[in-house]
């Protein structure tokens, strides 16, 4: 697989696409969920919430992995994982054995998903770098968008598991091409040595770069409105606000686009030489803004989605463009996972 080939853009966007399409394609299968195996009105969401669980931890470890054993073995095995779990997934015979397939989905998800841009790095660097991570990010754009309307459509013909059943495939397709025509990124000689005193030595080094915790702390304020709408959309604008199950995934697909926009506004006020700090304050000054009149409608007992969307729109919007502020220039230039490497910590921002 040539490094300038659009099969290889292609092929690291459906790694990356994993994620969307485990979390945006499943949330039309919440009502169905419950009804199925009987659970109150909220419970199916845990799905969600167990998955991300799962994608939000284990990065820690098979990223330190990665950079011991390479980058091909760890992906193999973490998408290995996510199609066995996927496909456990809809075979579930209760929903506890769902919630903990979903964990280990989430899991494999979490290492899988973090390889594109350590390959990336292996291979290329400045601009051509960025234009290539730029265009995976494209590729993946409508994935949010695309993924609820596929799942309500299958859902209203199908079995909710059929779903899942999508996602081993997916998976399984990217496994075929990584056996086929991917080869390792990083070479023997390149890779660490994996020790716990290290490693915990490294995080707190990462911790303690004043850099790296504000553009963490920007990213987690962005995603965390993005999924606290994700988790609990369904209950709220199906079962709440009564949204017949042909409109949710149309509803949803606007909220997605208000982040598409964000983050494509963002770029370009970036290539703007906008300051990075005037796009920040008027990013929380709109997030904050959007969640307040979402809450006061709420409060104020406008239980509509004529009322609740706007504001989530503009909410998901500035999010959106939250984790776009991170320019590459701004971060170091690692030689392992941590980027650590002694003299690469660039504070110059």
């Amino acid at each position: 697989m040539q490094i300038e080939s659009r099969r290889f853009t292609l092929f690291l966007a459906g790694i990356a696409a994993l994620t969307s399409l485990s979390i945006d394609m499943s949330l039309p299968t919440t009502p169905a969920i419950e009804h199925e195996f009987h659970l109150a009105a909220g419970q199916g969401s845990l799905i969600m919430s167990l998955f991300l669980a799962g994608y939000a931890l284990t990065p820690l470890i098979g990223g330190p992995l990665a950079d011991r054993l390479g980058r091909r073995s760890v992906l193999l095995v973490s998408l290995i994982l996510f199609a066995l779990s996927a496909l456990l997934c809809g075979l579930a015979a209760n929903f506890a054995m769902l919630l903990v397939f979903r964990l280990l989905q989430g899991c494999a998800s979490g290492v899988a998903t973090t390889m594109p841009l350590a390959i990336v790095r292996d291979l290329l660097a400045g601009s051509t770098a960025r234009k290539r991570m730029s265009e995976v990010t494209a590729i993946n754009s409508g994935m949010p968008i695309l993924a609820p309307i596929i799942g309500s459509m299958v859902v209203q013909v199908e079995s909710w598991r059929v779903l899942f059943g999508i996602q081993a495939v997916f998976a399984s397709a990217i496994i075929l091409a990584l056996l086929l025509d991917f080869s390792e990124t990083l070479p023997a000689e390149h890779r660490h040595p994996l020790h716990v005193t290290d490693l915990f030595r490294s995080y707190r080094q990462l911790l303690g770069n004043r850099i790296f915790i504000s553009y963490a702390l920007i990213n987690a304020l962005g995603f965390a409105c993005i999924f606290s709408f994700i988790s609990v959309s369904p209950l709220i604008l199906m079962q709440r606000m009564g949204v017949v199950h042909a409109i949710y995934p149309v509803m949803f697909a606007a909220i997605s686009a208000g982040t598409i926009l964000g983050s494509f506004a963002s770029v370009i006020l970036n290539h703007r030489e906008t300051p990075v700090r005037a796009i920040i304050t008027l990013g929380l000054v709109i997030m904050v803004v959007g969640s307040v009149s979402a809450a006061a409608c709420q409060i104020a007992g406008y239980h509509r989605p004529a009322a609740l969307l706007p504001a989530v729109f503009a909410r998901s919007s500035a999010s959106g463009s939250l984790p776009h502020l991170s320019r590459w220039r701004h971060w170091p230039q690692p030689q392992h996972w941590l980027g650590l490497a002694p003299g690469h910590c660039d504070r110059s921002s």
